[in-house]
């Protein structure tokens, strides 16, 4: 789409660049520069050490080795009933303690079904009472969205809807469960499915989020087989092109003393040494993952004061605290600029 073409289409839908900039890189924009413009940042790396931001996960032995960091594009990897679903929700809650503002993109599960869940795994017990739900209900609203759609979606309303949410709402925590339900995406095609976590890689670079994916191991392999970042369909194809690839292996064990699931982080592109294994057993009342040695835990601190019929307003970054496009909007654009590159192409 030559520049000409761009001025028309914004001029036919009466929505100026300055609207839709915030939603949509039409133009991507590379810089060459020369080494010694980056003096600074390796200089902070050799005195500072690693960059340790980012959000943590649950286990604090992870704390010093890897963390969930804006930018950056995370595939979650298991077989069908491992508990990657699980371990999701478990960090995504942990990550809303530490500020973080959660989009659940969940193609496999009802939000009922999540919140459910989610309750339970906040509480610490396996029926939370009434109280604690209006509490869950205040704390969260800042911190907790969904995009409500089962079954499928194509890939360029789940652009148009994380864009959407990060705009509107300032969410900075992408969660997509799962790579095999965007839509037109066969289980034997790697290159649709490859084309998919390239364009999710892309976004978290561009609007400096993190995105989770979700993508399961290969039919191959059953509950007795050791898995690596190789047993996801697609295995390199896909692996190569994300940041970080996590995996969850879920065992049967005889007796209570052997784990429930080992959770390794089988790459970390940009951490030093993060790659490892935990072992982590399941409290069944909460149904969260804990090492040996962690008690189960409650998410909303206990002096967070709350009232059940208080309205609460959720305000959008200060950068786009401004008029915003509708979703359908951004959806348009978003297509827009996809033919637009297919024609490049």
């Amino acid at each position: 789409m030559d520049k000409k073409e761009h001025q028309e289409l914004m001029g036919e839908r009466n929505l100026t660049p300055e609207i839709l900039a915030p939603y949509l890189q039409i133009e991507h924009q590379q810089s060459i520069k020369p080494a010694s413009s980056y003096t600074q940042e390796v200089m902070d790396y050799y005195i500072l050490g690693e960059d340790k931001t980012g959000y943590k996960l649950p286990w604090s032995q992870l704390d010093d080795k890897f963390r969930l960091r804006n930018g950056e594009c995370t595939l979650l990897g298991g077989i069908n009933s491992s508990g990657k679903s699980l371990a999701l929700g478990q960090i995504a809650l942990y990550a809303m303690t530490q500020k973080a503002r959660v989009l659940s993109v969940s193609l496999e599960m009802s939000v009922r079904s999540q919140l459910i869940r989610q309750w339970r795994m906040a509480s610490g017990v396996i029926k939370p009472d009434l109280d604690f739900g209006l509490k869950f209900n205040k704390w969260s609203h800042d911190k907790l969205f969904f995009f409500d759609k089962m079954g499928s979606m194509d890939l360029n309303t789940l652009e148009a809807g994380i864009r959407y949410a990060i705009h509107h709402f300032g969410t900075d925590l992408i969660l997509v469960d799962s790579l095999m339900t965007i839509s037109g995406i066969r289980h034997d095609d790697y290159t649709a499915q490859t084309d998919v976590v390239n364009r999710l890689a892309d976004i978290a670079r561009d609007l400096e989020c993190h995105i989770i994916l979700v993508a399961h191991a290969r039919k191959s392999f059953s509950v007795n087989d050791k898995i690596d970042r190789f047993s996801v369909r697609g295995a390199g194809q896909l692996t190569d092109r994300v940041d970080n690839v996590i995996l969850i292996q879920r065992n049967y064990p005889d007796n209570s003393e052997d784990p429930d699931v080992n959770f390794t982080i089988s790459k970390a592109r940009h951490w030093d040494m993060a790659e490892c294994e935990i072992d982590l057993w399941m409290d069944m009342a909460s149904m969260n993952l804990l090492t040996a040695h962690q008690s189960v835990y409650t998410i909303i601190p206990d002096d967070f004061k709350y009232m059940a019929d208080e309205d609460v307003d959720i305000d959008p970054p200060d950068e786009y605290n401004k008029e915003l496009p509708t979703f359908g909007e951004v959806m348009k654009d978003v297509y827009e600029d996809q033919e637009g590159h297919n024609c490049e192409d």
